[in-house]
């Protein structure tokens, strides 16, 4: 009962998905670093908080289709405020029901393994969460507590075997930080943790874009064929796609291009008040 209603309440606060696991250590970041100090410091969570609530937010989906302009950027930042205000309130509330919460944005621990094993979503070519309703189109969150709560499962549609033939986010990354090859264990560069099957990105060729943008990038989101508007027709594709027919990814990569989908928007459009894709989104809600 406190599970189910711990999740109607993060939903009421503005979470768009919301699941539970127990608190896997392996994620925690081993020290934190002050910037400003430049010290840094052990980071140590006591065994009590037992459970972890981690949540996604979407993304909109219109100004995606801008990056890796700042007017994408827009999407960036309005999924950060909404998962500070969501996160804040929540572990609020678990306080008042007399326990503990240690609320997280990208600090504390990596988000995405711990999204997976709350049964979010799975992990992609381009090191995002690919969710069933967003794809990656998505920020996350995650509290930390002694709660007890029921955890979910984590979830498999598909996204391993469509990633490894996809390949969509490695060609159109304008910093080349995602790779081509297999999944491997091992690091590709210093940001990188080693022992899990994954697509490491190099995280200094995604920042160094950056800089040379003077903005955020999100590129890898916007072409992601996971990242659509789930309507009827879309839904079928990805079940059809990514379920039932992985080994046929590439064809359905080929006809993703040839619909126009993944394709930056012209900015002028924006400021002139007409987003892509808008018509699609009102018909189909």
């Amino acid at each position: 009962k406190m599970t189910r209603d711990v999740k109607n309440v993060a939903r009421y606060f503005g979470a768009d998905l919301v699941g539970v696991c127990e608190l896997d250590r392996r994620w925690i970041y081993s020290h934190s670093y002050n910037r400003y100090t430049k010290e840094y410091k052990p980071l140590e969570i006591p065994e009590e908080y037992k459970y972890a609530i981690a949540m996604a937010f979407e993304m909109d989906y219109d100004l995606i289709k801008y990056a890796p302009s700042h007017i994408a950027n827009g999407a960036t930042g309005m999924g950060y405020s909404k998962m500070a205000f969501t996160t804040g309130l929540l572990a609020r509330f678990i306080r008042v029901l007399g326990y503990k919460a240690i609320p997280c944005g990208n600090d504390t621990a990596t988000s995405v393994p711990v999204a997976m094993q709350a049964g979010l979503g799975e992990l992609g070519r381009h090191g995002l969460l690919i969710t069933r309703e967003y794809g990656p189109r998505v920020r996350l969150s995650k509290i930390f507590t002694n709660l007890p709560l029921v955890p979910d499962q984590p979830i498999e549609f598909g996204v391993t075997e469509f990633c490894s033939k996809c390949k969509k986010c490695a060609d159109s990354c304008p910093g080349q930080a995602i790779i081509h090859g297999e999944r491997t264990t091992e690091p590709h560069n210093v940001s990188n943790a080693s022992g899990q099957l994954k697509w490491p990105i190099n995280a200094e060729k995604c920042l160094s874009f950056w800089g040379v943008n003077k903005s955020t990038c999100i590129v890898c989101i916007r072409v992601c064929p996971f990242n659509k508007y789930m309507n009827w027709f879309h839904r079928s594709v990805r079940w059809l796609g990514a379920e039932h027919m992985p080994w046929a990814a590439s064809l359905f990569v080929k006809m993703d291009d040839l619909l126009g989908y993944g394709k930056q928007a012209k900015a002028q459009d924006f400021w002139d008040g007409w987003h892509p894709g808008q018509a699609v989104r009102t018909s189909y809600r």
